[in-house]
């Protein structure tokens, strides 16, 4: 599912910057299509023109497209199998990404029809313009008009109804059709973008002039009378924001709900485990072992734990054994469902067992339904008899008392020991000891409590990290939409420029007003990134966290990274406008207020 928002918020963002590439050509080669038109070219045939040139384009960047995801899957590969090897122990040899070519198709349809989505708009304009006008040199610019009463109804009400659904529609695991929500959300965002951002820059106007005197004031206006124009360059800003906000903000919300678990559930003093991936799918602990570690000065109590992966309906969920009986007087209040105290007594004596409740999101069970599985001596059959928040796996887990193991499965084997030491025993020193004792005789990894909380938090970063690889693209892809911009707002008004220089401006005055105008896109990009991201937050952690695993994460928010981002954006800004800067600088005077 991430991977499927970041490829949509990477078209969106692919959109906007076609749509301001073209929008450049049109600006360019008006004069061209003035001539064009007044020579009897119909105006079918001039947006025909921008399509075909559209599709062109199209076709080459999604084969290129195609060609680099092949090869960026190879990376993509080694660090998954990284991941897969952390967290279930599974390690393969390396094999070559497949060449898929129904993937290949796809991806190059949606490279095409996303080109001439975007194009298509200044090919509509190309084909409206005034031939009179364009056979002139003199400005063809028109004051935009920005959204209606109606348009900007539409848009509430898609922000609106998306947010319905999330707050009220069921949760359902693995359900896609819920990603719409999402859309509805942001398609109702870049709708009302350019009365946002004409608004946002009225609001900056009086800040702009105070703080940088008539310089702010015209590069404000400039975004004030093209609110379209500025919004596309905006929206590709907020969309790439948004997905650095919202999977911020998703991580950080997932981890300290996962750090506030590992307090309640992780808490023994010592891990000691098969392999340093937390467990092993060959090598395995005897409760020898265990006996020799418990006989060591200053241990309390020894819990081993069987950690497996077994089939169920027609997938696999995690399996943990250990006694508990020590479990429970180790924990507290982590009965969420059910009566903790029969839950403990049932779960205890083998009468029952707890599922996690990503289990009974995803598989429509409950406490006192029946759970059957399939064991080597036949069928498994016990009540639920409690739910805990868990996040040991993403299908779920299921959690009963080793006697069970033994029973079911003629298992008594160890993967994780948890290692309880005596009051004023120093974790540290004990492990330094235990390591002596242990050495030369078994292959052991241990962990004190922070070391292993530590690690597992190191894995949930492990698995964002090509989510981050794609953030960083989505901000350097809306860097050139400013670009794009800047270079067509030079375009637009290079009679008011020259004008302005002729009147006695200073190229340093002329650089400034661009480069401010390039400040304020980055100002706007951030305030509407940080509140599509606080949106999309709000859709992750509640539909997608329960579409993905079946979970509930409470909602956090980073406000911090949006100071920390700020001045970033506006640096990128800054460089990004600096082009641009120079050639409105370089404009000849006499060209540029000179009449035909």
């Amino acid at each position: 599912l991430g991977m499927t928002i970041a490829s949509f918020i990477a078209l969106l963002v692919g959109v906007f910057i076609i749509f301001n590439t073209f929008s450049i050509s049109v600006n360019q080669r008006w004069k061209e299509i003035g001539v064009l038109r007044a020579l009897g070219v119909a105006r079918p045939n001039v947006q025909r023109m921008y399509l075909v040139e559209a599709t062109a384009m199209g076709i080459i960047g999604s084969v290129l497209g195609v060609f680099a995801g092949l090869y960026l899957a190879r990376g993509a590969a080694r660090l998954m199998a990284e991941i897969a090897a952390s967290i279930y122990s599974f390690v393969s040899t390396p094999e070559p990404p497949i060449f898929r070519w129904d993937f290949a198709l796809t991806a190059f349809g949606l490279g095409l029809i996303t080109s001439l989505i975007a194009a298509w708009l200044p090919a509509r304009a190309a084909s409206r313009l005034n031939p009179v006008l364009a056979l002139h040199n003199i400005e063809t610019r028109q004051r935009e008009s920005v959204l209606g009463k109606g348009r900007i109804a539409l848009s509430l009400l898609m922000i609106l109804t998306g947010l319905a659904f999330i707050r009220f529609a069921p949760l359902r695991v693995g359900l896609t059709i819920q990603f719409s929500y999402l859309a509805l959300i942001t398609f109702g965002l870049i709708l009302l973008l350019p009365k946002l951002s004409q608004l946002m820059a009225r609001a900056m106007r009086p800040i702009m002039d105070r703080i940088f005197g008539t310089e702010g004031v015209l590069a404000v206006d400039a975004m004030i009378q093209s609110p379209r124009r500025t919004s596309a360059t905006v929206g590709a800003l907020m969309i790439g924001l948004m997905f650095v906000f919202s999977i911020a903000a998703y991580v950080e919300s997932y981890e300290r709900t996962v750090t506030d678990w590992m307090d309640r559930m992780l808490n023994a003093d010592l891990f000691i485990t098969t392999s340093e991936m937390a467990r092993s799918r060959t090598y395995h602990f005897s409760e020898e072992f265990s006996r020799k570690v418990a006989s060591v000065p200053g241990v309390k109590r020894i819990e081993n734990v069987r950690f497996m992966f077994v089939p169920y309906a027609d997938d696999t969920v995690a399996l943990l054994s250990f006694e508990m009986d020590g479990w429970f007087a180790r924990v507290r209040d982590v009965i969420e469902g059910g009566d903790a105290e029969k839950a403990r007594q049932m779960a205890s004596a083998g009468d029952g067992v707890i599922v996690a409740r990503n289990f009974t999101a995803r598989w429509g069970l409950g406490v006192g339904d029946v759970l059957r599985l399939k064991s080597p001596t036949g069928p498994f059959e016990k009540p639920i008899v409690g739910i805990i928040e868990d996040y040991t796996s993403e299908k779920g887990a299921i959690f009963m008392d080793r006697s069970l193991l033994r029973r079911y499965w003629n298992d008594d084997s160890v993967d994780i020991l948890d290692v309880n030491l005596k009051e004023g025993v120093d974790r540290a020193a004990f492990k330094t000891e235990l390591q002596r004792t242990i050495k030369d005789e078994h292959r052991a990894f241990i962990y004190t409590n922070d070391e292993y909380k530590r690690w597992i938090v190191e894995l949930i970063d492990g698995f964002f990290v090509l989510n981050y690889m794609q953030m960083a693209i989505a901000v350097l892809v809306a860097t050139l939409g400013i670009v794009n911009t800047l270079i067509i707002s030079v375009a637009e008004r290079k009679r008011e420029l020259g004008i302005l220089r002729a009147l006695g401006g200073l190229r340093s005055q002329i650089r400034r007003m661009i480069l401010l105008e390039a400040v304020a896109i980055a100002v706007i990009g951030v305030a509407t990134g940080a509140i599509a991201g606080a949106l999309n937050t709000y859709f992750l952690v509640r539909t997608a966290a329960a579409m993905i695993g079946g979970y509930t994460i409470p909602y956090r928010f980073p406000f911090w990274l949006i100071l920390v981002t700020l001045p970033i954006v506006t640096l990128i800004a800054l460089l990004a406008g600096w082009w641009p800067a120079r050639r409105a600088v370089n404009l000849r005077v006499v060209e540029a207020i000179g009449y035909e």
